[in-house]
Formats: C-alpha cells, structure tokens, sequence
C-alpha cells in the first residue's frame, strides 16, 4: 500500500496530510479536480485509511496492472514507524523510493547517505535477499532488512537472526496491542526506537564479546562422590549467563583440560573460599582446584580435585555434574543466598572474551571495552570498510 503519490506534480506523502487536508483531497478526486498519480507505475490511484487510521494510497484498477504486491496492515505500520524514526533523528525519509533497479520500503537520506530500510511481512528467499542487497550496494546504499520470517540460512540453531555486517537484519513481530516490535539479541523495543538507535549510533557489530568486568554471578555447589575414595562432598560451578561490557546477556562457553574455564578463574575461586569460611559455608567439604596430572589427556592442568583424597576431578566426568546442579537438583546456595558480597560480584572478569558475531546495542555508547565514536557506529566515510561495525557510505 503506497504512501507517496503525486497531485499535478507535486510529490505528496500520506501520513504528512492532516485528517483535514485528507478530507479536502478526497473530496477533489471524487469531484474529478484533480488526479492522483502513483510514482511505481505513473497509474492513477485513490484514497484509503486502514481500520487503524493509517492514511495510504491504492491502485485504481487497469488494463495494464502495476506489479506492486499486495502489503498487510503490519508492512503499512512498519514503515510509518521508520519514516517517523528517521525524521526525528534529522533525514528525510522517502517512502517507496524507486531508482535504477530496486525500490525500497524507506529510503533514508542525510546530505550524500542513504539507508534503504527493507520490512519483509511476508516470507522472501535468502537467494532473493542477496540479490537486493547487491543491488543497493552498487546504488551505494546500505540496506537494512527487518524480517517477520527470516531465510534460513540467515538463522541460526533456534531461528533467531545471525548477525551479519554486509546485510543487518533484525526480527520484527507483533505483539498483543498490535504493536510492530524489533529484536536485538535478547533485547525488544519498538521497531521505531531500534531505528532511533541506528541512526543514532547505538548499534555495532561486534566481532568479539567481552564479559563485564563487574558484576553479580551465581555459583552453584552440588553434592557429588568421588570415584576413588568414594567420599560425599562439594564442588562447584558458575551459572553461564553473564553480562557483556555492553549489557548483552552472553552464555560463557566452557572450557575443559586447560586453565581457562570461569569456574577456574581466580576471582571466582577467591569468591567461593571467602565463603567457606562463613557459617552458611563450614558445612561444606570442597577440594581446592589447583594443578593435577590426568592419565586422560596425559599432562597437567588445573582442575577440581576431592577434599579428601585429591583426586582429580576431570573436566569431562564434571560436565555431566554440572549439567545437573544447573537443572537446580544440587543447588543448595544461590544468588539469594549468598551473603557476600564478592562471592558473586565484585571481582575482575575482563579477560573473559569470545569470538561472537552480534549487534551490540548500548544506551551508554560502550560496546566490548570499546567507545562508540562516529565511526563505531551505523555511519562511516564514503567508500571506508571497517571490520565489525555497521558501514554505511556517505
């Protein structure tokens, strides 16, 4: 459903016409005054408001139809949202906007940039995705798409949107209220203020994930026997979820038969020992961790060990463990519970980083250890290609 039109010449765009002027105009076509023209096909058309109140423009029938397919309610109030967005933040925003071969959605503009924002209701083929995207790019314009049902091979393992620096892509749906909401990993907003925070240069790709170096954990003791002596006792683990520097939820990825793993890092070692010394932690038998030979990889590496005995506790045999105290079986002490302070916050995790493909979103421009700038950011000089931020000629 088009929302610019032309009216002897002159370019005008529904949602811009008060409820006043839309009845003045309805009023002049139905009186043959004047004509409205559509800017895809040069076809005549008329005037529509949706049952929500959205002003938009329709094909009149032809013996020679325009190839304009068919937009729900939802594409129409998408689009209102990003030509909204991106006024506020000071471009102009053309909807419909056809040049060469390729029309976007919205095409944004401010001074030599141009954004084409591309809203996919209905399903469109990653083949098909491509395609545009490379047409934009020889425009030289960036394209942003925001997907209801996304391709599959631009998703990942539970359908959630790969992070992709040559095309951006985000998840639109509708909620309850009939609301257009966008998703930025974990994090929804209205898709309005997603286009708010593009533009603003509150997005960025980011390559690398680094964990916070402040901030609260949960570690978890679960009761479990060691396989030499036999003896009941503790270890421990940390619950994965943690915040990045930029406030994204990051499950840490484990590590076995090295030095690497969180449950080994000395802040959190440090944390657990301060509680075995209060009242709450007494109670607890829980072996140090610390250096052990392993017939199984046949050398050394810090490990769990058994308070008793100080055999080792390997990496492989703990996971299924710690699989377990994770489901809340052996959970005995948790965040709640814990009443130290530093036993779950308060100590240095910045060395903690992993390879990660994601939009980092922060309403504090700091993203992995990093200052936005207006070059980490959506926007960057003409012709500039740089690794792991969102690239937008000018």
């Amino acid at each position: 459903m088009p929302l610019r039109a032309y009216i002897e010449d002159k370019e005008i765009v529904s949602i811009d016409l008060n409820d006043e002027e839309w009845s003045a105009l309805k009023a002049r076509l139905k009186a043959k005054k004047t004509v409205l023209i559509l800017p895809c096909c040069g076809q005549e058309g008329f005037l529509r408001m949706s049952s929500k109140g959205l002003k938009h423009f329709v094909h009149l029938k032809s013996a020679n139809p325009c190839d304009w397919k068919p937009e729900s309610a939802e594409h129409l109030k998408a689009k209102v949202a990003i030509m909204e967005a991106c006024r506020e933040q000071g471009w102009d925003a053309i909807p419909e906007f056809s040049e060469a071969d390729w029309r976007a959605d919205v095409l944004a503009v401010q001074g030599g940039k141009r954004i084409a924002f591309e809203v996919q209701w209905s399903r469109q083929t990653y083949e098909e995705t491509r395609l545009r995207q490379e047409r934009y790019k020889a425009s030289n314009v960036r394209g942003c798409w925001f997907f209801r049902i996304a391709p599959k091979e631009m998703s990942d393992y539970d359908k959630t949107l790969v992070a992709d620096k040559e095309t951006p892509a985000f998840k639109i749906f509708k909620d309850e209220n009939s609301n257009i909401l966008a998703q930025v990993g974990k994090v929804q907003m209205p898709l309005k203020a997603l286009i708010s925070n593009l533009l603003a240069r509150k997005l960025k790709f980011c390559e690398h994930i680094r964990i916070a170096p402040k901030q609260k954990i949960t570690i978890i003791f679960f009761e479990m026997k060691c396989w030499k002596c036999g003896a009941l006792q503790y270890c421990y683990t940390v619950e994965p979820s943690l915040k990045s520097v930029c406030n994204c939820d990051f499950d840490v990825e484990r590590s076995s038969w090295d030095d690497h793993d969180i449950d080994k890092h000395p802040g959190v070692y440090a944390a657990v020992q301060d509680f075995l010394q209060t009242e709450e932690g007494r109670q607890l038998k829980v072996g140090p961790v610390k250096k052990r030979y392993s017939r199984t990889v046949a050398d050394s590496y810090l490990s769990h060990g058994c308070y008793y005995c100080d055999a080792i506790f390997g990496d492989f045999h703990l996971i299924e463990e710690k699989l377990y105290a994770f489901t809340g079986v052996y959970t005995i002490i948790d965040n709640a519970l814990m009443p130290k302070p530093n036993l779950y916050g308060g100590f240095s995790v910045c060395s903690i980083t992993s390879s990660f493909f994601y939009w980092g979103y922060t309403s504090v421009n700091v993203c992995c250890g990093r200052n936005f700038s207006a070059r980490n950011g959506l926007l960057l000089p003409q012709g500039r290609q740089c690794s792991g931020e969102f690239v937008t000629p000018l």
